[in-house]
């Protein structure tokens, strides 16, 4: 049993391992406060990926343990992200019918882990980087 919860968490830190290195061109984190921070220009991008950008930034700062959740209400990623707090809830509405976010908490809203990589595809083809 051991043996399997071993591999479990290697097999996991390799693919946030992966994650980082996909992300590390549009997204920084802030190491003192954890902040996600957008390393390309807001406007190549769709308001859908500034959001998912935003939570996969709060992922993985919870992973560092800069942050205590990997969550965000829709009003802290409006307000992060500067975007209109009803086309955020618009399209994490959007996001959680795909199946890339799901609400935690009441008003809380996080990534799905499986689908950070098809995401960050995703915006990296739409961006040119692929």
């Amino acid at each position: 049993m051991k043996k399997n919860f071993t591999n479990n968490c290697l097999l996991i830190n390799q693919k946030v391992e992966t994650i980082v290195n996909k992300a590390k061109d549009v997204l920084g984190i802030d190491k003192d406060t954890g902040e996600p921070i957008l390393l390309v220009s807001r406007a190549k991008l769709r308001d859908e990926d500034c959001v998912a950008l935003y939570l996969i930034g709060k992922f993985i700062a919870s992973e560092l343990k800069l942050v205590d959740s990997p969550s965000a209400t829709y009003i802290e990623i409006a307000d992060k992200m500067g975007i209109d707090k009803a086309i955020v809830a618009a399209r994490l509405s959007d996001m959680k019918k795909k199946g890339y976010v799901r609400s935690s908490n009441r008003g809380q809203w996080e990534i799905i882990f499986p689908r950070i990589s098809d995401v960050l595809d995703e915006v990296r083809q739409r961006l040119g980087m692929s």
